[in-house]
């Protein structure tokens, strides 16, 4: 799967990418100079080939480690994996579903419809619709990435360096054995299914009769894919994968640990995004999802001291104050990376700062996988918000905008649980996603009633309509649901923040008066849907 080490030593010499001692430090430069460093890395990478594309795949996106010029040259690397044989896909299909297995080779198409480093699938017929066959391919043996790091440790220049330290090592092991189990990934896809309707992108559905825990198939989704969207300008799509990002980590307690955008796409029949592959998905313990909830809530209000300790007891478990201090002032030391001609959100260079923060961080315990992959995420979510803008959309910071449809949906899914009063609480204070949203909300509606407003006052009903009724058609109740709703918000988030404060009897008003808002805005949500 890769070239031996010596040979790794060797292109990383011909690319200048070795360790730079005191003696070569002031010798002349080599003819290439003046060659991008970024451009080197990406050009090393493809020469090696093997395992070093997919480690190139894995430090996509890396801000914690690479610098904007190597993320960018990075993403242009062409990841082409051969597929794996018809012959050996067929073979493993008839074992598997027999006849049926039979009857999709007869009709599968003649080219893979991907080919990754661990996934082939091509397309066939079932029952009178086109349906995705996927299979898994043989893992990379360990002897291989035993040979890659050994060769990867001539990576020395001091601008990546990093990369090759034994932290970064052991994740990506992590991360490429992830998506070995077709087993794993068809229980992923099963719990996915069950909520079906519910989510707010939508997800492959697994066909019964033809899926086993080394063949999954699913219906094909016709659409224009993320990438081909992003280059066309469309920043609202952008948005929506925000929405899958956010909601996956906050409400299904996943993380797509390799976002691709030719992996999602807008059907041809829908408004919203579906995904038609998650490469490797990883599961979210519990208690990190309301720390992480906590986590971003606090990163978009810019509340720094919530941050730290949130992302402190993500990274390591804990949070004292010599850590917090510690983390507090790496932040603040932390230069914004420039994007050159770039209209980057600002909410993900926030992320990006404090990943980049949390790596100079001096702890010895190995951060969690689902972390580093859920900033990983959003600044991939920064990039392309970035060329949407460039290739002539409207600029947006899409992760904020795409914060609010999570928290209704937290809020539809969870109203049973919100009942309890000591749960409202925790949910609405405690993790402060909620709160950031509404508040977030309310400003949006009040500034979208001051626009009817002015319209209104402009716009004078028809002769033959009815002057009472005017206001009664659609226009109208988009008005009067603002109002509602920016008032409701507004009750809510009072009682919430100041009602355990008061002494009885008036806590227990200010907690009946939360839980009627909330009654009331699951009844606006449920009517705007």
């Amino acid at each position: 799967m890769t070239n031996p080490p010596a040979n790794a030593a060797d292109v990383f010499r011909q690319f200048g990418l070795e360790a730079t001692g005191f003696w070569r430090s002031i010798t002349v430069p080599p003819p290439d100079y003046a060659i991008l460093p970024g451009a080197k890395l990406k050009d090393a990478f493809e020469q090696l080939g093997g395992v070093y594309l997919a480690f190139a795949r894995f430090l996509l996106w890396r801000a914690d480690l690479l610098g904007v010029e190597y993320l960018n040259a990075l993403r242009r690397i062409r990841h082409v994996v051969p597929p794996l044989s018809r012959h050996k896909f067929a073979a493993l299909l008839r074992r598997e579903l027999g006849d049926t297995g039979d009857e999709l080779v007869r009709q599968m198409e003649d080219k893979p419809v991907w080919s990754t480093l661990s996934r082939t699938a091509y397309l066939s017929w079932h029952e009178g619709r086109l349906v995705v066959v996927q299979v898994a391919r043989e893992p990379i043996p360990d002897s291989a990435l035993d040979e890659f790091e050994s060769g990867i440790r001539f990576l020395g220049h001091p601008d990546v360096s990093r990369v090759t330290a034994p932290r970064i090592l052991r994740e990506f092991r992590q991360w490429l054995r992830q998506a070995e189990s077709s087993a794993l990934e068809r229980s992923y896809l099963e719990a996915l299914g069950r909520s079906r309707g519910e989510t707010l992108v939508d997800y492959p559905t697994l066909i019964p009769g033809i899926t086993t825990d080394h063949v999954l198939c699913w219906p094909w989704v016709e659409g224009e894919p993320v990438s081909s969207l992003v280059r066309r300008g469309s920043v609202d799509t952008v948005t929506q994968v925000a929405m899958a990002v956010l909601e996956q980590y906050c409400s299904l307690s996943i993380v797509d640990a390799d976002l691709q955008p030719d992996a999602m796409v807008m059907p041809t029949n829908g408004k919203r995004l579906a995904i038609r592959r998650i490469d490797r998905p990883l599961s979210v313990p519990p208690p990190s999802v309301n720390l992480g909830m906590k986590y971003i809530a606090a990163v978009l209000e810019g509340d720094a001291s919530l941050t730290v300790q949130t992302l402190l007891a993500m990274a390591v478990g804990q949070s004292s104050a010599n850590l917090e201090s510690d983390l507090l002032n790496l932040m603040s030391g932390i230069e914004p990376e420039l994007k050159v001609r770039s209209s980057y959100p600002g909410s993900a260079a926030a992320f990006e700062s404090n990943w980049r923060a949390l790596a100079k961080l001096d702890v010895t315990r190995d951060r969690p996988l689902y972390l580093d992959c859920l900033h990983r995420n959003l600044i991939a979510i920064g990039y392309w918000t970035a060329d949407a803008v460039s290739a002539g959309g409207k600029a947006n910071d899409t992760i904020a905008e795409a914060q609010w449809p999570v928290v209704s949906r937290i809020l539809r899914v969870n109203a049973s649980r919100f009942l309890n009063a000591a749960v409202l609480r925790e949910w609405s204070v405690g993790l402060g996603l909620v709160t950031v949203g509404a508040m977030r909300e309310a400003n949006r509606l009040a500034e979208e009633v001051r626009e009817n407003n002015l319209t209104l006052e402009v716009e004078m009903p028809a002769a033959d309509v009815d002057p009472l009724r005017a206001g009664s058609g659609r226009g109208g109740n988009t008005v009067r649901r603002s109002l509602l709703g920016g008032c409701l918000l507004i009750v809510l988030l009072v009682s919430l923040r100041w009602g355990s404060a008061l002494h009885q009897p008036a806590a227990t008003l200010m907690m009946a008066a939360a839980l009627a808002a909330l009654v009331g805005l699951f009844w606006l949500v449920a009517k705007i849907g």
